[in-house]
C-alpha cells in the first residue's frame, strides 16, 4: 500500500496533482465565500485632516473672499465698504501703470526662471558628475536659499552702491569702471534686481535637478557610453530629456516666485528709480497701504492672480504635452 495520498481512482497522487487540487479549492471557496471587508476604517484618517483643513479655511479661504469682496468695493482701510460692482476692474483695466507693472512683473518672472534654470542645471550637471569637494559645493550653492529676502536684499543694495559697493570695486579692478549707479539708473535696475533674484532662487532649483539626475540609472550612461557618446552628447542627449518633467515643474515655480518677489524688490529699491521696479505686487502696495485705495489695489490683485494661473496651467499643458510626445 502506497505511503502517500490516493486519489479517487487508487491510483498515488503526486505532490504536484496535490497542489493544484489545493489551489482550485481554495480558488473555488474563495469564489463561492462572503466577500470580506479589507483594511482599518478610514475615519481616522479623515479627523486628522480636520485641522489642516481648518486652518486653509482661516488662513486662505477666509482671506480670499475678503479679497474679492473688496475688489467689488470702495474701501479706505476703516468704515464700511461701498459696492460698485465692477467699478475697480474697469479702472485697473485701464490704467497703464498696472499694465506697465505687470510687463515688468512677466519680463522679472521669465528672467528669474531662465537664468537661474540653465544655471542651477550646469550646477547640478557638475556635482552628479562627481567633482573633487562636491558635497562642500552642495552647501555652498544652497545657502543663499535658505538666507532672509529681506537680508538679501539689504546686502545687495550696499553692495551696488557706485563707490562704496563691492560689486563696482571688483568690476573697477578688471576695468570696467566702478561708478555704475546699478540700482539708481532705470536703465539697468530692474536687471541688477533680477540678478539678485537669480542668486537668490538658484540653490533651490540646483537641489532639485540634483536630486533628479542622481535618480538617472547608471546603465542609461553606460549605454550611451558604449555607443560612443561623449559627457556633452550624454548630456544633452540622456540627461536632458529624462529629467525634462522636473525642469518644466522647476521654471514653473521659479516664475510664480519672482513673478511675486515684493520683498526683494522692496528691500533693493522700493520701486524706484521713479517707477522702473514697480511689479505688480509693489503696485497693489502702495495703492493700498500708502495710497488708501483698497478696492482697487485688491482688483490688480485678483486680476494679476487670475493671468498667473493662467499662465501657469499653459505652462503645465505644454509640458505635459512634451513629456507625452518624448
Amino acid at each position: 500500500m502506497a505511503d502517500g495520498p490516493v486519489d479517487v481512482r487508487g491510483r498515488e497522487a503526486t505532490p504536484v496533482s496535490v497542489a493544484a487540487g489545493g489551489r482550485a479549492a481554495t480558488g473555488a471557496h474563495g469564489a463561492a465565500g462572503p466577500r470580506q471587508s479589507r483594511g482599518p476604517r478610514s475615519w481616522p484618517v479623515h479627523a486628522a485632516l480636520v485641522p489642516a483643513c481648518l486652518l486653509l479655511v482661516v488662513f486662505f479661504g477666509l482671506p480670499i473672499v475678503r479679497l474679492l469682496q473688496t475688489s467689488f468695493s470702495s474701501w479706505y482701510g476703516i468704515g464700511d465698504m461701498t459696492w460698485l460692482g465692477t467699478g475697480n476692474y474697469t479702472a485697473t483695466l485701464g490704467d497703464e501703470a498696472f499694465w506697465s507693472s505687470l510687463g515688468r512683473s512677466a519680463v522679472l518672472g521669465l528672467g528669474c526662471a531662465v537664468g537661474l534654470t540653465v544655471i542651477a542645471t550646469v550646477l547640478a550637471a557638475l556635482i552628479s558628475a562627481g567633482i573633487r569637494g562636491a558635497s562642500v559645493y552642495r552647501v555652498i550653492f544652497f545657502l543663499p536659499a535658505i538666507a532672509p529676502p529681506a537680508a538679501v536684499g539689504v546686502f545687495w543694495a550696499l553692495s551696488f552702491q557706485p563707490r562704496t559697493g563691492v560689486v563696482n570695486a571688483v568690476l573697477g579692478r578688471v576695468g570696467l569702471g566702478n561708478t555704475h549707479a546699478w540700482l539708481a539708473d532705470p536703465g539697468t535696475a530692474l536687471f541688477a534686481v533680477m540678478a539678485v533674484a537669480i542668486w537668490t532662487g538658484v540653490g533651490f532649483a540646483f537641489l532639485v535637478l540634483l536630486g533628479a539626475m542622481e535618480d538617472v540609472p547608471v546603465s542609461v550612461y553606460e549605454a550611451g557610453a558604449l555607443d560612443g557618446a561623449g559627457a556633452v552628447r550624454r548630456f544633452f542627449s540622456l540627461t536632458l530629456p529624462l529629467i525634462r518633467p522636473v525642469l518644466s515643474m522647476v521654471v514653473l515655480l521659479e516664475v510664480i516666485w519672482s513673478f511675486n518677489a515684493f520683498t526683494l524688490v522692496w528691500a533693493l529699491t522700493t520701486g524706484g528709480p521713479g517707477d522702473a521696479t514697480v511689479i505688480l505686487p509693489v503696485l497693489v502696495y502702495k495703492e493700498a497701504f500708502q495710497m488708501g485705495n483698497f478696492g482697487p489695489a485688491a482688483a490688480a490683485s485678483v486680476l494679476g492672480g487670475v493671468l498667473l494661473l493662467a499662465a501657469a496651467a499653459a505652462g503645465q499643458w505644454l509640458g505635459s504635452r512634451q513629456t507625452e510626445d518624448a
